[in-house]
């Protein structure tokens, strides 16, 4: 089972990044578009685990006590960069979002996933290069909407993920929910 932690966004921001990736699709015919209905936040990929340690991964998260967070929708840009586009992406601002991922990484590990081994960049994906890289006219236009404001709201829950792998592209599922409530007094809670 292939399975990712993630925040899934309200309606109101998906029906934004979907307006946007409406107006921009007829620029380029070399990017792979996320169905609106999939787009979300990932916070851990954890790849191909056996279906027996799912159970591990929900107790490990259901421990997990941490305040919601606040996340602002805005711009986009590039991965690796302009040069050699190959991930569109809608940015974020979410504060408390690096340290709730180095949490989810820590519980991770001790049930022997890896680290993360580049450093973590909020931000949601909207389209993939096809092959070596996107458009340089989707590069060029985008520009245009790197300020643009699609959105903010309160995350207060994560999802465990199951990505099944079509030839049309994955579909995401969601396996369990957990509620980002706060402990009180908690010295470790955020």
């Amino acid at each position: 089972m292939r399975v990712f932690v993630a925040i899934d966004l309200p309606d109101a921001v998906r029906r934004e990044l979907k307006e946007l990736q409406r107006k921009l699709r007829p620029l380029t015919s070399s990017s792979r578009w996320v169905a609106p209905e999939s787009i979300h936040i990932t916070l851990k990929f954890l790849g191909e685990v056996p279906e027996k340690q799912i159970e591990q991964i929900d107790e490990a998260l259901t421990g997990l006590t941490w305040k919601p967070l606040t996340i602002s929708v805005h711009g986009v840009g590039f991965f690796p960069g302009v040069r050699s586009p190959r991930v569109f992406w809608a940015g974020m601002d979410a504060p408390t979002m690096q340290d709730l991922t180095e949490e989810l990484d820590a519980r991770m590990e001790r049930l022997d996933f890896d680290r993360e081994k580049r450093a973590f960049r909020p931000h949601i994906t909207l389209a993939r290069a096809r092959a070596t890289r996107i458009d340089t006219a989707l590069v060029t236009v985008a520009s245009e909407y790197s300020e643009r404001d699609v959105g903010s709201f309160t995350a207060d829950r994560i999802f465990l993920f199951q990505s099944t792998l079509k030839q049309s592209g994955a579909i995401y599922s969601k396996v369990k929910e957990y509620s980002l409530e706060p402990r009180s007094s908690s010295p470790g809670s955020q």
